[in-house]
């Protein structure tokens, strides 16, 4: 996939790529069939200068843990920016075996 750039209004309030990475990684919804929740958690994340790395984990029903997963991020942030694009980030695809 190629770079996604943003300005600052499009990070959600969030003041660093770390932040809005973490955030856009953490979610949980109900499942319409069943009326269970299923979603995705960060277990940890660093963010160096050029990159953030994340253990993620998703979970089913009553809780009930999947496989945790790696994701990896080329990451750009630049507050200073000419163009107010200050943040730019490129997610690594699926590595399947």
């Amino acid at each position: 996939m190629g770079w996604l750039y943003m300005h600052r209004a499009g990070m959600g309030g969030f003041d660093t790529p770390k932040a809005y990475l973490d955030n856009q990684l953490t979610w949980e919804r109900e499942n319409e069939e069943t009326g269970s929740f299923e979603g995705c958690r960060v277990i940890r994340s660093v963010s160096t200068t050029g990159a953030y790395y994340a253990a993620v984990q998703r979970y089913g029903p009553n809780n009930q843990t999947h496989a945790i997963s790696a994701v990896i991020c080329l990451v750009r942030w630049n507050p200073k920016a000419a163009d107010g694009l200050l943040f730019g980030y490129k997610d690594s695809a699926p590595l399947r075996r």
